[in-house]
């Protein structure tokens, strides 16, 4: 009779205690991640802490939380998330950009929609949550809408990063395919400063009405800038902020400018982390007021406080051609989807000894000590 009491009582302390202690393991998760916790949107009823994680409680979430189990179990590092660069032109010319002036594109064929689609279900099968898709400029790629619906949406969550060009004329499309969130690029709250920044007269007004039709048709929408050391100093990022609140954006990731692409070898932004620090500490505020949007900073998210440099060991980048390389801004590449199968890649490039667990010192194209080693 005691043992029948127990086990009743065991079920009742469950039923009384499971809900609170949910939500403070949820709360923990994603402070560490993100820096904050606030639920920035609700996207098909189910709450956002930010664009670049699934939405809690969605099939996504629970992909990536059966994922990292099993990532235990079988002591190997599965990817969570994959950009996915889907083609090779761009309307702008951002003086910053990672892509152009990094990659040869002479004679290279840019992966078709059935190759497109193959990589995605692959990425998918080796248990990535989040699906980036990049470029360039994305929505230069007239299928774009196509390949976003082949993603199986109970296991991966989707990304558009943009310079919002054309996101008012195609932002509906993007919704019905199957799109969750967009980030529009955004530099400066200055419309000239922006404008001459990204080459392209006119440009800033077409990202500010595209983010307002993303809002409209329901899509998680944030914007992505990238911010010097000197930039940060003079204040443009709080005025990106506060830009970002105006106009009701969800969230705002903040990268720090990297030596990759355009401006790859600069060696003032190598080893250059002491702003960074000020620039985390910066952010705090505006995450601790519900009135903001939430501050994502790249550079904390690759800090030892969060995932630490995740390239390679829950991250990876595609280029337009398939070739398969640890993030967006370091393209040393481990092979190509043509020519194999993407966990064979994957294995090649998780197991690496440069690759093989996160780095804690940030960046790892911001650390001489990797940069001397390769």
């Amino acid at each position: 009779m005691n043992n029948i009491f127990n086990k009743l009582k065991l079920k009742w302390f469950i039923v009384r205690k499971s809900f609170g202690y949910t939500e403070d393991y949820l709360k923990r998760v994603y402070k560490i991640y993100l820096n904050h916790n606030k639920i920035i949107h609700y996207r098909d009823g189910c709450p956002v802490c930010s664009l670049s994680t699934p939405a809690i409680f969605s099939k996504p979430a629970a992909n990536m939380f059966a994922r990292s189990i099993f990532s235990s179990i079988q002591n190997r590092r599965f990817p969570n998330l994959m950009s996915y660069a889907v083609n090779d032109t761009c309307n702008a010319n951002c003086k910053h950009c990672s892509f152009f002036g990094e990659v040869d594109r002479i004679d290279r064929k840019v992966l078709n929609f059935e190759e497109s689609q193959s990589l995605i279900k692959q990425a998918q099968d080796l248990g990535v949550s989040v699906i980036n898709f990049v470029g360039g400029e994305p929505l230069l790629r007239e299928d774009l809408h196509k390949i976003i619906s082949t993603v199986d949406k109970t296991l991966s969550t989707t990304v558009v990063f943009t310079n919002g060009s054309f996101l008012a004329k195609k932002a509906a499309s993007l919704k019905v395919s199957g799109l969750d969130s967009v980030y529009v690029s955004i530099d400066s709250s200055d419309e000239n400063v922006y404008d001459a920044k990204r080459g392209k007269k006119g440009l800033f007004q077409q990202a500010i009405s595209g983010i307002k039709e993303a809002k409209r048709v329901g899509l998680s929408t944030g914007i992505s800038c990238c911010i010097s050391k000197e930039e940060f100093n003079n204040g443009d990022l709080k005025n990106i902020i506060e830009l970002g609140k105006k106009i009701g954006v969800h969230e705002i990731v903040v990268f720090d400018k990297m030596p990759s692409g355009r401006v790859k070898g600069c060696g003032e932004f190598i080893d250059d982390n002491g702003w960074i620090k000020d620039l985390i500490e910066f952010t705090k505020k505006y995450n601790d007021d519900e009135s903001y949007p939430g501050i994502l900073v790249y550079a904390y998210a690759t800090s030892y406080k969060s995932t630490g440099c995740s390239g390679g060991t829950s991250y990876f980048y595609v280029t337009p051609y398939g070739d398969i390389s640890p993030c967006d801004f370091n393209h040393i590449t481990f092979g190509n989807i043509l020519e194999k199968p993407l966990f064979q890649i994957w294995e090649k490039l998780s197991e690496s000894n440069v690759f093989n667990k996160a780095s804690w010192n940030g960046c790892k194209i911001k650390d001489s000590a990797y940069l001397n080693s390769v």
